[in-house]
C-alpha cells in the first residue's frame, strides 16, 4: 500500500537543513510516539534561490501557503530574495481528536490520517471553506472514492460565478475547469468531499465552498490508502497543546471563523495543561498566542 508514494521522514529534515536538494514530497509520515506524546516531526530550514517564491516552495515541500507564510513573518512571499533562510513548518502537535481515520483541523489547514494498526500518522496541507462557506465541524465517514468527478455547483456557487460573468452549467464535467480535480472522496455528510484541485495555490488557504482541497499528488495518495467507511473528524482547533519528553509545546494558529480572543485562548491553554500549569511561562505563552506562527514552541 505504501510503496507507491515516497513519504517525508526525518531523513528529509536532514537533507533540507544542510541545503541539499529536497525531494518532491508526496506526503509526510511520522511514527506515533510510543509514550503517548503528541508532538511529531521537526522544523526544518531551507536557503532559497533568487527565483523561489513561498508558494512554489510550499507546493514542492508539501506544506500549505498560509502555513509557510505564517512560519516566516517578515519574509516577502513573492520575492524572498537570494540566500534567505526560511523555516519549513514540518513539526506538529497532533490535534486533540481520536487518533483514528481522518482528522482535519481547519484552523491549521491540515489533514491527518491514522492508518489502522500502523502506529503512524500521515499528514497533508489542505484548503478549506471561505468564511461565508465554512467547512463544518462534525464527525462523519468516507463513502466512496470517485475518479474524474463531475461537480454539481450549489445555487450559491452558481450565483457567485454569475456575478463575475461566469455562467456555470448545472453539472460541470471532468476536466481542467473542474475545481474537484481528478479525484474525490465523498463524505457521508451530504454535499461535502475531500478532493483534488485545478488550482494548487488554493491549498493552505480559505478558498472552497466548504469542501477540503488537496494537492493532486496528495489526494492520489489518500485515495489509495483510505478505505470506504473510514471515520472523519473535522475540528477547529486554533491552539493545540502537546507533550514531548515531558515538556509542554503550544502551536497557535488564527481562528479562521472567529475573532481572536486572548483571554479565551489563555483559558484553553490552562485547561489543556492542568497538572502542569505551575511550570508554565505565561509571558512566553502570550507571545506564542500573539505570534501565530503555527510552529510548536516549547514553553
Amino acid at each position: 500500500m505504501f510503496s507507491k508514494y515516497p513519504f517525508a521522514t526525518s531523513l528529509f529534515a536532514v537533507l533540507v537543513t544542510f541545503g541539499l536538494p529536497g525531494p518532491n514530497v508526496e506526503a509526510a509520515a511520522y511514527r506515533l510516539p510510543e509514550n503517548g506524546d503528541s508532538v511529531v516531526g521537526a522544523v526544518t530550514r531551507l536557503k532559497l534561490k533568487y527565483e523561489d517564491t513561498l508558494a512554489a516552495v510550499a507546493e514542492k515541500y508539501g506544506v500549505g501557503f498560509r502555513e509557510i507564510v505564517d512560519a516566516n513573518p517578515g519574509v516577502d512571499p513573492w520575492l524572498p530574495g537570494e540566500g534567505t533562510v526560511i523555516q519549513l513548518p514540518t513539526q506538529y502537535v497532533l490535534p486533540s481528536a481520536p487518533r483514528e481515520g481522518v482528522v482535519i483541523n481547519v484552523a491549521e489547514y491540515r489533514l491527518y490520517y491514522y492508518p489502522k494498526g500502523a502506529e503512524r500518522v500521515i499528514t497533508f496541507p489542505v484548503g478549506v471553506g471561505r468564511s461565508e462557506f465554512r467547512t463544518p465541524v462534525l464527525e462523519t465517514r468516507t463513502v466512496t472514492s470517485i475518479e474524474n468527478p463531475s461537480w454539481t455547483p450549489t445555487d450559491a456557487a452558481r450565483r457567485e460565478h454569475a456575478e463575475m460573468g461566469d455562467i456555470l452549467p448545472h453539472v460541470v464535467p471532468p476536466g481542467p475547469d473542474n475545481p474537484l480535480g481528478d479525484l474525490a472522496i465523498q463524505l457521508l455528510e451530504p454535499g461535502y468531499f475531500i478532493h483534488g484541485t485545478n488550482k494548487p495555490f488554493g491549498v493552505g488557504q480559505k478558498v472552497s465552498h466548504g469542501c477540503i482541497r488537496l494537492y493532486k499528488e496528495h489526494i492520489a495518495t489518500l485515495v489509495e490508502m483510505v478505505p470506504n467507511g473510514t471515520p472523519v473528524y473535522i475540528v477547529n482547533e486554533p491552539v493545540k497543546v502537546g507533550l514531548r519528553y515531558s515538556e509542554i509545546y503550544i502551536e497557535s494558529h488564527r481562528d479562521l471563523y472567529a475573532e481572536q480572543d486572548l483571554a479565551v485562548l489563555k483559558q484553553a491553554v490552562a485547561e489543556k495543561t492542568q497538572g502542569y500549569a505551575a511550570s508554565l511561562d505565561w509571558q512566553r505563552v502570550v507571545k506564542v498566542l500573539d505570534d501565530l506562527t503555527g510552529i510548536p514552541i516549547r514553553i
